[in-house]
């Protein structure tokens, strides 16, 4: 199936979006790259509007949104580094400070979380899938606003330790940790990745294959 290039004005016969046009080329920034200011308290209200409005089966509303600024992100550093020494005593000085530097590099972080429910119609899947557009949304919002963002998880998004540090069940899932503020005068230029042919994943069904019986 032939589509029309990146950043053509016209798909089909409907003139391509402006948030069309920013999704193609939305580009994560590294949290090294982000500094002050992070979003004001009313921006950060205007995205969870947004995040809260995506699509989820059954009215279950799984997500959590932890927002962790200034000292509690030095507290959670060193909630990292206490489960990261659980695990490994003899971890490096170098290991040491990459888990310590983790929670502190923007200056706002949001742990995006989902706490899975019992639904008959609603398997754990579906739940963790909506927590996890929510998160999609949450960056694609602030990267609309002028900020960069950037989606992370690693070993502390899975630690029952860590969970329990920020309150959550241990079923519960942290989808990820999304990083925000400013970009930085080192940061590159977005969009800097060559995106992928779509075409190379897209495929027009019309009915079950044909299959000889032996």
């Amino acid at each position: 199936m032939a589509l029309p290039p990146l950043g053509s004005v016209f798909w089909g016969a409907r003139p391509v979006t402006t948030l069309v046009n920013r999704l193609q080329v939305r580009e994560s920034t590294s949290a090294k790259h982000l500094t002050t200011p992070g979003p004001t308290d009313d921006e950060l209200a205007e995205v969870m509007r947004a995040a809260v409005a995506v699509p989820e089966h059954g009215g279950i509303r799984p997500w959590r949104f932890l927002v962790v600024r200034e000292a509690a992100q030095r507290r959670l550093s060193d909630v990292f580094v206490e489960d990261l020494l659980a695990d490994s005593p003899d971890a490096s000085e170098t290991e040491i400070a990459k888990r310590r530097d983790g929670p502190l590099r923007s200056p706002l972080l949001i742990v995006v979380a989902v706490s899975p429910r019992e639904h008959p119609k609603v398997p754990e899947v579906e739940q963790v899938v909506a927590g996890g557009l929510s998160a999609f949304v949450l960056q694609s919002c602030f990267h609309d606003m002028g900020y960069g963002a950037v989606w992370v998880t690693g070993n502390p998004a899975y630690s029952p330790r860590v969970k329990a540090a920020l309150g959550l069940a241990p079923t519960d899932h942290i989808v990820g940790f999304v990083h925000v503020g400013t970009r930085g005068p080192d940061a590159p230029p977005t969009p800097r990745k060559a995106r992928p042919d779509p075409t190379a994943f897209l495929a027009e069904w019309t009915g079950p294959t044909e299959t000889v019986e032996s």
